[in-house]
């Protein structure tokens, strides 16, 4: 036997479905914890208004209460990715790119690996993993010193570690612990020697021209420069016979497209903007000591060739010591400086190799490995399936 809808029953489900429909975003809005930020629109949820205490509070609480509702709107997000995609999908057209934020007054941000939730303090890491960095950071200082090898971590700040007061409004007030800053509260700001702290040098409050591109996720030269300075003047301790270069001029400030690779900032090109322009500071041009090849001299392991990520040496014959680099993009600046104070400098665009040091040392033993990486990277270590 057949059953057939009556139309009373099938209009009962028409309204019961066109309920659900616009009552579920009420319910997940009432229901769901409050957010700050929205991923779709990279920005800035509207908090929740104040209670009037007065007749002449009404009209700007009703307004800060409509903006409120209007954006934790229940599946906002959604329906925002949803719109994004489909105008992007049939009219080629996109309003942000997901990994840009547009900060203030100018400046751009990258927001890709966690580095906002970082920023809010909401990747926290638990004293088992705090520990186990600091473990894994000593056992290369270890096994380095047993081969009379000098050792040297560096961590370049986030752009957002540095200039959190263009990220957005209100921003030190959403601040929240990062996962450097538990580091430094973990270990009582006292790295050890072979760590070098670079954030509060940089810290903008000290300077009056910006040590980072605007629209770039990469510090500009002059902040490039003060970290290279703070990075010798260790190296000078442990050092004390050789005479480093660490004195460098400065020419006028620049106006132009400028960016970590002088093709034009990274943020902006991702929003196909690279024709902003900015002013920065830009290093005098000096005589470079030595050559420059690209064919590492010994066989390494695990070396990438890569447009825009090659590994090289640099020679000054005039130098007398050897230095192994493990670096990323953050070291494009500082390379010019580090190659005239050390005979031969090993550039490898890669992370810390243990095994590559095993394979050098059959050919050369260098007197220092320095491991630089930028800050959102330096806890990678700890993504194991025990730690996530």
């Amino acid at each position: 036997m057949r059953v057939r809808l009556t139309f009373p029953s099938y209009h009962n489900i028409l309204i019961t479905l066109f309920c659900l429909c616009i009552g579920l975003p009420s319910v997940s809005m009432f229901y769901s914890k409050p957010r700050i930020w929205s991923e779709a629109e990279k920005r800035v949820l509207a908090p929740p208004p104040k209670q009037p205490t007065s007749l002449s509070e009404l009209v700007p609480f009703f307004s800060s209460l409509d903006s409120y509702l209007s954006d934790h709107f229940g599946f906002r997000d959604f329906f925002l990715h949803r719109y994004q995609r489909e105008l992007k999908k049939r009219f080629g057209k996109a309003s942000m790119h997901p990994h840009v934020i547009e900060g203030l007054d100018g400046w751009y941000f990258y927001n890709h690996f966690g580095l906002f939730q970082d920023f809010l303090g909401q990747r926290a890491l638990t004293e088992h993993q705090l520990r186990k960095w600091q473990d894994q950071q000593q056992k290369k200082q270890n096994w380095l010193k047993k081969h009379n090898i000098k050792y040297l971590y560096i961590v370049a700040p986030n752009k957002h570690s540095i200039y959190p007061n263009y990220l957005m409004k209100n921003s030190m007030e959403l601040k929240g612990v990062s996962r450097y800053e538990q580091l430094s509260n973990y270990i009582e700001s006292k790295f050890p020697e072979y760590q070098i702290n670079l954030h509060p040098i940089l810290q903008s409050s000290r300077h009056t021209s910006p040590l980072y591109y605007k629209n770039d996720s990469h510090w500009n030269k002059l902040g490039a420069y003060l970290a290279f300075q703070a990075i010798f003047d260790r190296i000078a301790q442990w050092f004390p016979e050789e005479k480093f270069i660490t004195n460098f001029e400065f020419a006028e400030d620049q106006t132009g497209i400028g960016g970590n690779t002088g093709e034009g900032g990274d943020l902006v090109r991702l929003i196909r903007q690279q024709q902003i322009t900015e002013t920065y500071p830009e290093v005098q041009k000096f005589p470079q000591c030595g050559s420059y090849t690209i064919d590492i001299p010994y066989p390494l392991s695990n070396v990438r060739q890569q447009p825009g990520s090659y590994s090289f040496t640099r020679s000054c014959p005039k130098r007398n010591l050897t230095a192994v680099i493990f670096r990323d993009s953050f070291f494009v600046p500082l390379e010019p400086f580090f190659s005239e104070n050390f005979a031969e400098t090993i550039y490898l665009w890669k992370g810390y190799d243990q095994q590559n040091i095993i394979e050098l040392l059959e050919y050369l033993t260098p007197d220092i490995v320095i491991e630089e990486v930028v800050e959102r990277h330096a806890f990678d270590s700890l993504q194991t399936k025990d730690d996530q």
